[in-house]
């Protein structure tokens, strides 16, 4: 179990581009000023949401990621 807890914590502290997203989804992340999935996972659903460059492909891609890692509750 705590070897799972490190391999999460792991990925959240990691950047997009570490984790293998394309340059698309990085470049759109960046003007949204997150670097990582903690920095997404760290504000509300509604901030999300309102970021201005936001938009539901991006969070369609990111979800996936997440839920292939089992991470998907994090968010």
């Amino acid at each position: 179990m705590d070897d799972k807890v490190n391999e999460d914590d792991e990925v959240l502290f990691t950047s997009f581009r570490e984790l293998g997203f394309d340059s698309a989804f990085c470049k759109l992340s960046v003007r949204m000023d997150f670097r990582t999935l903690k920095d997404v996972c760290s504000i509300s659903p509604q901030e999300l949401i309102n970021k201005k460059e936001f938009t539901y492909t991006w969070l369609g891609q990111l979800a996936d990621y997440m839920d292939n890692k089992g991470i998907l509750h994090l968010l």
